[in-house]
């Protein structure tokens, strides 16, 4: 007899067959690479089962769809919380199931101090020369954009919070309100090599304010360029990487401002770094 998975919070019970069905409705399983990112609670998770357990099964989950490659974030901005590098040691910041993933046996982690990735070992010919700029040509997101048949999958967590690749489009874009500004630090390799470098990010201006564009992502919804499936207290949603990238590169040039609480004046073009500055830890862009 299979292990209740969750609880929602009607009392219903929800069972590893039933993650699976909800991430086959949103055709998560239709493309050779998934890019998840992930807030995986559910539900109420049983008394007693262990965390790893439940991360797990749900990976289980995942390779049951037979996806070619599997890639999650596992962003650290290390440099930007002056801290120092380490690929197998840094913790992400990207939540308990992308940090499950990267521990897996046959994953490699990119060596880019601020948005590192973790992408089967398959792939390490493709991600082991990334650039110093971690938004920009040749970074991790970069060639991602250039593999073939990506899909997007939000388990349990918006688009509108979480969708970093927003911001290499807005640097592929070159947008005016954001800035390339560099952080050093040291980076220590799998082979416990140090070396002290300079990376890149494209940040926003000082007196420019990005917004949670939660509009965007039901826009797509609505157009049936994303689906979406409700699953217990939460949900999945899944967008074809192709499909995104044109929907947010067309915005941008419909409206500059779109992914923006207001528009920008001249005056908000301030290149000086907006996270951070009350001593809070840097966890975005």
């Amino acid at each position: 007899m299979m292990d209740v998975l969750f609880t929602d919070q009607h009392g219903i019970d929800y069972y590893a067959e039933d993650v699976y069905n909800a991430l086959k409705n949103v055709g998560a399983n239709e493309c050779e690479t998934l890019f998840i990112h992930s807030d995986i609670m559910f539900g109420t998770v049983p008394k007693g089962f262990k965390r790893k357990e439940y991360l797990s099964i749900l990976y289980s989950v995942i390779n049951d769809l037979k996806v070619k490659n599997i890639i999650v974030p596992t962003f650290t901005y290390s440099f930007c919380n002056q801290e120092d590098f380490d690929v197998n040691k840094s913790v992400t910041s990207m939540g308990a199931f992308n940090e499950y993933i990267r521990k897996q046996q046959d994953r490699y982690r990119t060596l880019d101090p601020l948005l590192s990735l973790s992408v089967p070992v398959s792939l390490k010919d493709k991600f082991d020369c990334i650039s110093n700029h971690s938004l920009g040509e040749g970074s991790g997101l970069d060639i991602v954009h250039k593999l073939s048949d990506v899909k997007f999958l939000f388990m349990g967590t918006h688009m509108g919070e979480c969708f970093t690749y927003l911001h290499y489009i807005e640097k592929m874009k070159e947008v005016p309100y954001r800035f390339d500004l560099g952080f050093n630090g040291k980076v220590i390799d799998y082979n416990q090599e140090e070396r002290n470098i300079k990376q890149y990010i494209h940040t926003a201006c000082f007196g420019v304010k990005p917004k949670n564009f939660y509009d965007f992502e039901e826009q797509l919804i609505s157009d049936s360029k994303m689906k979406k499936c409700i699953l217990a207290d939460s949900f999945l949603e899944c967008v074809d990487e192709k499909v995104v990238y044109k929907e947010i590169v067309d915005a941008l040039e419909r409206d500059i401002n779109t992914f923006l609480e207001k528009p920008f004046t001249n005056a908000d073009l301030i290149k000086k770094y907006t996270k951070g500055i009350d001593g809070e830890r840097i966890t975005h862009c």
